[in-house]
């Protein structure tokens, strides 16, 4: 059992990207690409939306500059046109026709992304300790969820990850494929 608020936290973060990871690894990259209609995203979209959030997170918390998404200018190397990728390049705030048709890279590129965002932002929440989970932290894109308090941020954020990954199970069930988060 963890010893600290935020090591309960930090757990349960690592334990959603995890999940995450585990139920999609032996997907295809057709199955990952699926859609049900024109107006519900791709698993692919929701991995590739969380890494972002992810991405961002970890750059909060480790300063300005530390994203993978902008280091290694992945848009231009996925050729994705990034003035449709809503708020902060991350997906928040897409119209579903934009997210629907969003092109996602073949598993192998989205994955090897997101589990480097993941570990990157487990890695800045595993740096925060109980007495810095009010510590105020500058967003970079003129937002002031929680007036900047990184463990509110931190749990709504885990939050929206868990939400996403309920849609991910659907979209994995709906084809017909076995399996959930917890298997």
């Amino acid at each position: 059992m963890p010893e600290s608020i935020m090591a309960e936290i930090s757990e349960q973060y690592r334990n959603t990207h995890e999940n995450l990871l585990n139920l999609i690894v032996n997907l295809t990259d057709e199955q990952i690409g699926w859609t049900p209609n024109e107006t519900t995203p791709s698993i692919g979209f929701h991995v590739w939306h969380l890494a972002r959030w992810a991405d961002y997170l970890q750059e909060m918390i480790n300063g300005r500059g530390s994203q993978l998404w902008e280091k290694e200018d992945l848009a231009a190397h996925w050729d994705i046109e990034t003035a449709s990728l809503g708020y902060a390049q991350t997906g928040m705030s897409m119209d579903d026709k934009t997210a629907v048709t969003l092109r996602i890279p073949g598993k192998e590129l989205l994955l090897d992304y997101a589990r480097r965002a993941f570990a990157a932002a487990q890695r800045a929440v595993e740096g925060i300790s109980d007495k810095e989970f009010y510590k105020i932290y500058e967003g970079f894109h003129g937002e002031n969820w929680h007036d900047g308090h990184i463990g509110p941020i931190i749990s709504t954020w885990m939050t929206h990850d868990n939400r996403h990954l309920g849609m991910i199970e659907c979209l994995v069930g709906v084809q017909g494929i076995h399996g959930s988060a917890d298997s």
